[in-house]
């Protein structure tokens, strides 16, 4: 399974230029991959300014034209996250469309950063996700998000194999995300899909680096702080019995505990 990674340049606060700019770069990766993966936000750029006006609805448009790349084009597309607004409340939700153009799962951010604007504005979500693409099970988590062991625990203990992580995380913070990123793949025999934004929003450039982790920590894939679509191939086979020996020791050491 050949997975894409969008690493965007996205343009603070500028809707309708991210919406072309993210549907550009989609069409070149479309025929390089099976499976597309966009960054946090990317629509909006993690700037919050007149967001009631630039958040996402099921009626304007954006979410079938992304179904209807995905049918076309016939790859599994995980569109970043969106801020989607459904009967007045908005959440961070990740849409993951199927080869058919129809939602196969999604998945709103559990976990809300409160040093801006996002905890104040968005509701939290309530559920994993879980599901699978092309019989890889996968799960998702966003950004900030890393910073919780406990929920990445719970996504391994159900089989989750690979996780898809878009991101808005900033350069500021590049050796938190490098710790955390190999850190939540080494602890649950995972591999992670982690696709970074770059640019930069309310005076904070965004740090790229997005990553594909094996199991073991080890960079399969690794970006720089340019923009650039990364493709990574998830090997079935290797990952999955790495990542049921892991599970194994795991498990010893939790029950020798």
């Amino acid at each position: 399974m050949r997975i894409a990674m969008l690493q965007m340049d996205v343009a603070e606060g500028d809707k309708e230029r991210n919406i072309r700019h993210g549907f550009d770069l989609l069409e070149e990766a479309a025929s390089s991959a099976d499976v597309l993966v966009m960054p946090e936000l990317w629509t909006i750029g993690y700037n919050f300014h007149d967001f009631k006006n630039r958040v996402t609805r099921v009626n304007d448009g954006l979410l079938d034209r992304l179904s209807s790349f995905a049918a076309y084009h016939h790859v599994t597309l995980e569109a970043g996250t969106l801020p989607i607004e459904k009967e007045g409340i908005v959440k961070n939700t990740g849409l993951l469309f199927g080869p058919d153009g129809r939602i196969q799962a999604h998945y709103s951010k559990r976990h809300l950063f409160y040093g801006y604007l996002e905890a104040q504005l968005m509701a939290p979500g309530t559920h994993l996700m879980d599901t699978a693409i092309g019989g890889v099970r996968t799960g998702m988590a966003v950004c900030y998000e890393f910073y919780f062991p406990k929920m990445w625990r719970k996504m391994a203990k159900a089989g989750t194999t690979l996780v898809l992580a878009p991101a808005s995380w900033p350069r500021v913070h590049l050796s938190q995300w490098d710790v955390l990123t190999r850190a939540r793949a080494i602890e649950n025999g995972m591999c992670i899909c982690a696709v970074n934004m770059v640019g930069t929003y309310h005076g904070v450039q965004l740090g790229g680096h997005s990553r594909f982790i094996d199991p073991v920590g080890n960079l399969e894939v690794e970006g720089d702080l340019e923009e650039h679509i990364y493709y990574a191939n998830y090997d079935e086979v290797k990952y999955k019995n790495l990542g049921k020996q892991l599970a194994v020791i795991r498990l010893e050491k939790e029950i020798g505990q």
